[in-house]
């Protein structure tokens, strides 16, 4: 197989990308998409942050000297160390991992960059995927989250926002 990307054109739809968007809106790069390093090194220049799912996400981002947030469920105590230390916003997905990057950042002396991400208690129509409306293994229940919230603010920590995937 041979893959041949267009860096040109991979710019170009970032501009016509933001042209559309409001003004202020922040774009990132979701590298699940493709984490080619040498197309996250291009594209990183082009965007505002770069998402991760993984660890090795994570060290291939790093390298991309751009900011850095790390969505997914599962992670785990070295993923958020590692993230702790080099100021990734983690959105978390439950309590407990709230409770272990805090302890965390406590035990490292870094005040850990945190946001909730939220299981909507709603549900799109008309779209394929379904990652909201219900009990799902991404995010944390809406009824729960201010609860959790009030806990990281609380505990110092430096409060990031939501990550909603409606």
């Amino acid at each position: 197989p041979l893959f041949v990307y267009d860096l040109a054109l991979v710019r170009e739809r970032i501009t016509a990308l933001r042209a559309a968007m409001p003004v202020g809106l922040r774009i990132h790069y979701a590298m699940k998409a493709n984490p080619l390093p040498q197309l996250v090194q291009a594209v990183a220049q082009w965007v505002d942050g770069l998402d991760v799912a993984s660890g090795g996400e994570m060290e291939i981002a790093r390298n991309a000297h751009a900011h850095v947030s790390f969505a997914g469920p599962g992670k785990r105590d070295r993923e958020l160390e590692a993230a702790i230390r080099n100021g990734v916003t983690l959105n978390l997905e439950s309590e407990g991992e709230g409770e272990r990057a805090l302890r965390i950042g406590e035990t490292l002396g870094i005040t850990p960059r945190l946001a909730v991400r939220v299981n909507p208690d709603f549900d799109l129509k008309g779209s394929g995927m379904r990652m909201g409306g219900g009990a799902k293994p991404f995010g944390i229940d809406a009824e729960r989250v201010p609860a959790l919230v009030r806990t990281l603010l609380a505990a110092g920590a430096d409060w990031r926002g939501f990550h909603i995937f409606a």
